[in-house]
């Protein structure tokens, strides 16, 4: 079967270079080893190879955050409690421009940095209100949602024409 891309997600995803992340969702429960796919580091360091940093924030400090963050590969910042200064730290950080990031948001305190990235994408857990104001409806929460969207910036990057399986 051959697979394509929707066009206009090529376009947002093709100059990403930081995948930033709201891991409040992240949980104990986000990984799970008998999952057949596996929530290890493996998309992560394939999204470095591609070129993008992926970066993870949490308002407070949770060792289930941080386990799964560890887990995946991800750097996390935690006790991050101003999103909007976070994002634009990191913006400055990797010398970067809104349309270079993507953004996995979950919550109301989002919506300000969800209005600056050209992509954004949201759990399945978030309030409807997120849900509406993102470009993208992620199918999986927590580090499922992450896996997700890596693995469609690495498609958009290796195969701007569309993939086969």
């Amino acid at each position: 079967m051959f697979q394509k891309l929707r066009s206009d997600i090529l376009r947002e995803l093709s100059p990403i270079r930081l995948l930033l992340v709201n891991a409040g969702g992240f949980s104990s429960n986000g990984v799970n080893p008998s999952l057949s796919f596996g929530l290890n580091g493996n998309q992560i360091e394939l999204l470095r190879d591609v070129g993008v940093e992926c970066i993870a924030f949490s308002q407070t400090r949770s060792e289930d955050i941080s386990t799964v963050a560890e887990n995946l590969g991800i750097e996390l910042h935690e006790a991050e409690s101003e999103i909007t200064q976070f994002y634009f730290k990191m913006k400055s950080e990797f010398s970067l421009l809104d349309h270079e990031i993507a953004f996995i948001c979950r919550d109301h305190a989002d919506l300000p940095v969800m209005k600056n990235v050209s992509f954004t994408a949201v759990t399945p857990d978030a309030p409807l209100e997120v849900k509406s104001a993102s470009y993208y409806a992620a199918y999986g929460s927590g580090g499922h949602a992450v896996r997700e969207i890596a693995s469609l910036i690495i498609k958009s990057k290796r195969y701007p024409n569309g993939w086969s399986e």
